[in-house]
């Protein structure tokens, strides 16, 4: 078969016309869990009995996986087996080989559903793509990927709405440079700043107030503030980050990302060539909205003195990896080198 979109496994999963097998993963861990949880519920039922559902998670028995598969339904239209996160990585070629015969199987009224709703194998990726590729032969492969940031202000309205609170798409848009796009850390950040925010709407001081700022927002915040040669704010911004233990080796590396956008953006710009294909020559895809933020906060400042600025944080990154130093104290003094550039480069 082929990989389905959402509107189709929902159609499938309404019509209950199952495919024999299913591969859900992708980066939106909220989609996976929850396209996951309403196929099993459609197969297996809201409370599924023990002879027809047969669950396996982390390291597989693959002799006890091949057994269920071949279950013939019992009181039941369906024999649902679910596959939950397993260590694919930890496979030998072996149980890989094995593991695809199983899922090769067919026996009338099975269906089988491999979900990858947090671990996505990280060091044999080609392991797992093997058995997606297995599945999509006489399967379905539904693949959940970030959503658009238009899409997951719906979202954030939708759970302010159901939480008795309304937001507008500026203040959901804010939330999202906060928190970042992953749905199920908003989502509780909606519910959170929801039981705390006074009157009927949540207002940009609830969200200041109230949202926990991923590492990335600060470290921009920290660029925001060394461009526009703010020192007392990127200082504080830095003291914040070291008082909540981030690594100073992350904030270097998300900080030099910044400058980078913002570097592409300025030479796209002087050359007269369109942000698009920028997103696609360096493969931006969902974090397009990274280069527009990091263009508006350098503006002000000449592309010699940007040049400059990721010419000291190479080197800073250097020093970090073979020099012994006091990171405290050397992001103190990077940090003031990078101000000290941007202000002699105010355009």
């Amino acid at each position: 078969m082929s990989k389905l979109s959402e509107s189709d496994l929902k159609k499938q999963i309404k019509d209950k016309s199952f495919s024999p097998i299913y591969v859900i993963y992708g980066t939106e861990q909220m989609y996976v869990k929850n396209y996951t949880k309403m196929l099993v519920e459609a197969v297996a039922g809201k409370h599924p009995n023990d002879f027809n559902f047969h669950t396996f998670k982390g390291e597989i028995n693959l002799d006890e996986l091949g057994a269920a598969v071949q279950v013939a339904p019992f009181i039941s239209e369906y024999n649902c087996v679910l596959i939950e996160d397993a260590f694919f990585d930890l496979m030998s070629e072996a149980e890989l080989k094995r593991l695809k015969e199983i899922c090769a199987i067919r026996c009338e009224g099975n269906v089988v559903i491999i979900s990858m709703p947090s671990n996505m194998p990280a060091k044999r990726k080609s392991a797992f793509d093997s058995i997606v590729k297995t599945a999509d032969k006489s399967g379905s492969v539904c693949v959940f990927d970030k959503q658009p940031n238009n899409v997951i202000e719906r979202y954030i309205a939708k759970w302010a709405n159901a939480n008795g609170k309304m937001i507008s798409r500026v203040n959901a848009a804010k939330l999202i440079t906060y928190v970042g796009d992953d749905l199920t850390a908003l989502k509780n950040e909606v519910d959170k700043i929801s039981s705390y925010a006074q009157g009927g709407e949540i207002t940009l001081e609830d969200i200041d107030k109230l949202a926990t700022v991923n590492v990335e927002s600060r470290i921009f915040d920290l660029s925001d503030a060394v461009i526009n040669g703010n020192g007392d704010r990127a200082y504080k911004v830095l003291d914040t980050l070291f008082y909540q233990k981030e690594e100073p080796i992350v904030m270097l590396y998300t900080l030099s990302n910044a400058y980078i956008d913002a570097y592409r953006m300025r030479v796209a710009n002087e050359c007269g060539v369109s942000k698009n294909d920028v997103v696609k020559d360096f493969d931006y895809k969902r974090r397009a909205f990274a280069l527009d933020r990091a263009a508006r906060a350098t503006s002000r400042v000449s592309t010699d003195a940007l040049r400059k600025s990721i010419d000291i944080l190479t080197e800073a990154d250097l020093n970090f990896k073979s020099v012994r130093i006091n990171p405290r104290l050397y992001m103190e003094q990077l940090i003031a080198q990078l101000l000290i550039t941007a202000q002699e480069g105010r355009r």
